[in-house]
């Protein structure tokens, strides 16, 4: 029997980061960007609700950009 780590995911938007967490979903930590030092990286333990909800947001986002551009 093999212990497998939880695979893990890196999000670079703080946005996407803090709605992933109200979303409910496992937060592990966060680290210094290493390519721009003045950002942080937000890792999220991977699985299939991270990854269900990614595409939620995705999608709303989606449609807010689209419904912002056609108020202008």
């Amino acid at each position: 029997m093999t212990d497998e780590k939880p695979r893990k995911k890196n999000i670079y938007k703080k946005t996407l980061a803090m709605d992933l967490i109200k979303l409910g979903n496992n937060f592990s930590h966060s680290m210094r960007n290493t390519h721009n030092p003045k950002y942080q990286v937000f890792v999220f333990f991977e699985d299939k609700k991270l990854i269900e909800d990614m595409l939620y947001l995705a999608e709303k986002y989606r449609m807010e950009r689209k419904y912002n551009d056609s108020n202008n």
